[in-house]
């Protein structure tokens, strides 16, 4: 598994995850033009990506999540109420 930050901050946040030839960019918080740059210094492409995954969505985020059309973008979900632990038999 190989990992690249390729920003982090609040101007941004991006990271790239490779394991084989899967390709998983963790937030996409810069614009299109910025991620397929920093993306470029690694010899890596937005049309390489398989999905982006978004941790939340506060801008420095999810700025740049439409720079790769036809990749899945998926999110957490916001946890509203504590699980409740399950007793078990």
């Amino acid at each position: 598994m190989k990992f690249c930050v390729l920003g982090s901050g609040s101007k941004g946040n991006c990271t790239l995850i490779e394991s084989g030839s899967t390709r998983i960019l963790i937030d996409a918080g810069f614009s299109g033009k910025e991620i397929s740059r920093r993306m470029a210094l690694i010899d890596r492409s937005p049309q390489d990506l398989n999905a982006v995954l978004i941790t939340h969505e506060h801008g420095d985020h999810v700025a740049g999540s439409v720079c790769c059309p036809g990749v899945t973008i998926c999110r957490f979900m916001p946890i509203l109420r504590p699980i409740k632990q399950q007793k078990h038999e």
